[in-house]
């Protein structure tokens, strides 16, 4: 299984506290992610599949077991992936409202950009948290 890196979050080499916070809970929400409920289905995947080559039929049917044995985790992995990749999204969007809000002005005020993509992660952190629970919950 290939596991995806945590998603990056809005600049990523900004020193701003928020953002640092964000990525932390990130990376800890796929961490736990990955021991509490990949890695479970991961092995009943395996003890399946060690189940379909003890099959006496023909090996159309055997493979057809392996597959349907991996079949709940990569559903599972790719709802879960696709929930982050849109979380990211929104995210960036908020970023890039920073960005515009900044842009076409003569001299722009990094305070402000740094004040504004603060907000967007200090939001965003919250919406993890409301998130989590969903994202850790076994299908």
């Amino acid at each position: 299984r290939a596991s995806a890196p945590p998603p990056r979050t809005p600049r990523d080499n900004m020193n701003v506290p928020a953002v640092n916070a964000l990525q932390q809970k990130l990376s800890a929400v796929m961490e736990e992610l990955d021991h509490k409920v990949f890695r479970p289905q991961q092995k009943t995947a395996f003890l399946c599949q060690a189940k379909c080559t003890d099959m006496k039929g023909p090996q159309e049917e055997m493979h057809s077991c392996l597959q349907k044995c991996g079949e709940p985790i990569a559903q599972h992995e790719a709802a879960v992936m696709g929930e982050m990749q849109q979380f990211q999204q929104r995210i960036q969007r908020c970023v890039v409202q920073c960005q515009d809000r900044q842009a076409g002005k003569e001299s722009p005020d990094t305070g402000k950009y740094e004040k504004c993509v603060s907000e967007c992660a200090v939001f965003y952190q919250k919406e993890l948290a409301t998130m989590k629970p969903r994202l850790l919950k076994k299908p």
